[in-house]
């Protein structure tokens, strides 16, 4: 079946604007969908944030605030009116059930420790198969980056009292001693394997993806906090839609570009 290269350049070219429309509207959506989130999360994170503390201090009483079990309603009833891991962080703060979830207990640690000022990272907890068996925080307190269990309301501590960093908590003697006051605290999970980025969640591509970012250097995950991007379902939405915009873009190049190539002389494609 013939079909002319000028037909379907003009069907590339309307692909490509809608492209960037859709990619346009994603982006403004998302835009806004972050500055509400985060201005609600700044809001709630000052009211129980002292705002001159400490890193310690904010990260005190905000570990507190958690393992007060804060009164809160359950949004949804069952399953089926909506996801216990939902990962918008706004839903997570008003729903006493995902509160209560590793992850996205996690997930809303970590959005008002940085509403707050504080830096803040996930920090994955796998077996020995590489499956997530616990989700914590890291706060950085000065040149130390401490762990929290937002979970239980609870900073992993020494017998002194002294905070512990994920690399203290790798010793066996250390770990056991700090879970001992952690009532609840299952002790396999433990520190041995630690990551701040599942990319398995990527199909095919994740295990050998992390393999070559390894290799290549295997500082990555903290040279960017990648976490934060992780739990904020509306940056999602702007780098979906600066694909869409690019995506959108280059077919118009090709589209352009063929159309000045085509006033040289008529080409046209068959189809069999």
């Amino acid at each position: 079946m013939p079909i002319t290269l000028r037909w379907l350049m003009n069907a590339i070219r309307y692909a490509s604007r809608l492209l960037i429309l859709a990619g346009l509207a994603l982006f403004f959506y998302g835009l806004a969908w972050n500055f509400s989130t985060r201005r609600y999360m700044t809001g709630f994170a000052d009211a129980i944030i002292p705002l001159a503390g400490s890193p310690q201090e904010k990260t005190e009483a905000l570990i507190a605030w958690f393992h007060h079990e804060p009164q809160r309603n359950d949004l949804f009833t069952s399953e089926s009116e909506g996801p216990i891991h939902d990962r918008d962080p706004v839903n997570i703060v008003q729903d006493a059930r995902l509160l209560k979830v590793c992850g996205t207990a996690s997930n809303a640690f970590m959005n008002l420790a940085d509403a707050a000022g504080l830096k803040v990272r996930r920090l994955l907890l796998l077996d020995q198969s590489g499956g997530t068996m616990h989700v914590v925080a890291e706060v950085q307190w000065g040149d130390r980056w401490i762990v929290v269990n937002p979970q239980q309301g609870l900073i992993y501590k020494d017998h002194l009292g002294r905070a512990l960093t994920r690399e203290e908590l790798r010793k066996p003697e250390v770990f056991k001693d700090a879970i001992s006051r952690m009532p609840g605290y299952a002790p396999e999970y433990t520190f041995e394997r630690t990551i701040h980025v599942r990319l398995r969640r990527i199909p095919i591509l994740g295990d050998p993806l992390r393999k070559v970012l390894d290799r290549f250097d295997p500082q990555w995950e903290e040279a960017i906090n990648w976490s934060y991007f992780a739990e904020n379902p509306p940056l999602w939405l702007i780098l979906i839609s600066l694909s869409l915009l690019l995506l959108g873009l280059m077919g118009l190049m090709i589209a352009n570009r063929s159309g000045r190539d085509r006033r040289s002389g008529p080409l046209k494609v068959s189809i069999s």
